[in-house]
């Protein structure tokens, strides 16, 4: 199994992608759960799965940094 994280491009959601070494799936697509952007597609028959870890109304929102001292 190969985890790994994607962020969708049009509104930050966050996801994990479970990958299967050893189970066939199908190529395939999967579109952003809370935009419906495209998120990925592929060609190859590989078993993926992605789950939505954090919506992009609960991420902290980006804090500027401080200006520099003088």
């Amino acid at each position: 199994m190969k985890i790994s994280s994607l962020t969708c491009p049009h509104c930050h959601a966050a996801y994990e992608i479970a990958e299967s070494t050893s189970a066939v799936g199908a190529p395939g697509r999967v579109d952003c759960g809370i935009c419906g952007t495209p998120l990925a597609a592929w060609s190859e028959p590989k078993l993926r799965a992605f789950r939505l870890v954090v919506p992009p109304e609960h991420k902290y929102p980006r804090v500027p940094a401080p200006a520099p001292l003088v």
